[in-house]
């Protein structure tokens, strides 16, 4: 199960950038678990055109994926 979230985690956070970069508006995704949002993050890191934050609080903590300026 694990295996395969990640999996879906990471095909998320390729799809979001992708997304991002047609649109040019950063994206709000669902609120995750910290290991869920260290997924997008690590997935992402290296991406130039992509930057990712985590905002909000507790159980409530989002990653926003945008574009670099």
């Amino acid at each position: 199960y694990r295996h395969r979230r990640e999996e879906q985690i990471v095909s998320l956070a390729r799809r979001m950038a992708d997304r991002v970069r047609e649109v040019g508006t950063p994206i709000t995704l669902e609120p995750m678990a910290p290991a869920e949002r260290r997924i997008i993050h690590v997935t992402l890191a290296d991406d130039p055109e992509i930057l990712t934050n985590s905002i909000g609080e507790g159980e409530s903590r989002k990653v926003v994926i945008s574009r670099r300026e």
